[in-house]
Parts: C-alpha cells; structure tokens; sequence
C-alpha cells in the first residue's frame, strides 16, 4: 500500500538543481505528483516542495537519497495535520450570456475571483487545500472547462518549526 508523501527540501536556488532531484525520482521509479520550486526569503536557497505516492517503508530511504545530493541543504516531512498547506488553481470555464449566472454562482459559492472575462469564457482563480480544488473543479466541470492550470502544493511546517531551524525554534 502506499501513502502520499510530501517533503520540503531547501536547495541551492542555481540551475540543474530542479533537474537533479527530479531525476532522483525518476531513477527509483518514483512519479512526481506535485512540485513546486520557489526562491525563499534568502535568495541563495529555493524551497522545493514534492509530492509522490511512496510504500511507508520508502519515505526515509527518499529522504537521505535527497540529502545525498550536494545541493540539497535540508528536507523535511510534511505531515498531514502538522502542515500549512495551499493550491493555486486557474480555470477558464464557457460562459455564454445565459450560462454566466450559474457559472458566476459557483465561483461564489467557493469562493474563487473572476480574473477575466471574455465573449465567451470566465476565468477565475481559486486558492486552498487540495481537497477543495478537487471538489471545486468536479463542480465547475458541469459548465465546461475550456482550460486549467493548477500549482501543486506548497506547504510549511505549521507552529514555530521552520525549515531553517537547526532546533526546530524561532529566535527570541
């Protein structure tokens, strides 16, 4: 059986470092299901953070595969109920005049800004766990989904924890 695995890893924020990691999964045969890369408050670091689906035995054999990696400074587990987590989602949707109340309704309904409208489309943007994008996107779907682009999961540890800490505590 295998769960879902969600890691942070703070990398050397320099070309060839996405490529690395990347290949790592694939070597072990693992599929990314999530990734997203962003440069942190220090611009010398970027923070990965990756989701897969992995057998519970795997998850600390990937994790020192990670750290053997020379640019790879640091990496965590993000545990569910332990984390802070968000999705972006984009969504163009067909919206002929007639649809647009319905349309128009259901981005209300979750919550979704209307970033565009066209003759012929709305497109709007939501943020929020991946269960509700989920959710959000079967619903929408009933009013056809011309195109979407969704982030991936970006996550931090939740409370005082940091990526950045060696014991795991802010500064006074």
């Amino acid at each position: 059986m295998t769960d879902r695995l969600a890691l942070s890893a703070l990398v050397n924020n320099h070309s060839g470092v996405l490529l690395r990691v990347a290949g790592l999964f694939a070597r072990r045969g693992f599929n990314i299901q999530s990734l997203t890369v962003s440069q942190t408050e220090n611009p010398e670091f970027s923070r990965m953070t990756i989701v897969s689906q992995a057998d519970p035995s795997t998850f600390r054999q990937i994790e020192m595969q990670l750290l053997k990696l020379e640019d790879v400074q640091k990496v965590i587990r993000l545990e569910d109920g332990k984390t802070t987590s968000s999705e972006l989602l984009f969504v163009k949707v067909r919206a002929l005049n007639k649809d647009r109340p319905a349309v128009l309704k259901t981005l209300l309904k979750f919550g979704a800004r209307v970033r565009d409208i066209g003759h012929k489309t709305i497109t709007a943007e939501l943020t929020g766990e991946s269960a509700t994008i989920d959710e959000f996107i079967e619903t929408i779907s009933q009013h056809h989904i011309v195109e979407l682009s969704r982030s991936g999961i970006t996550a931090l540890a939740s409370g005082d924890v940091s990526i950045n800490d060696d014991e795991d505590s802010l500064p006074e």
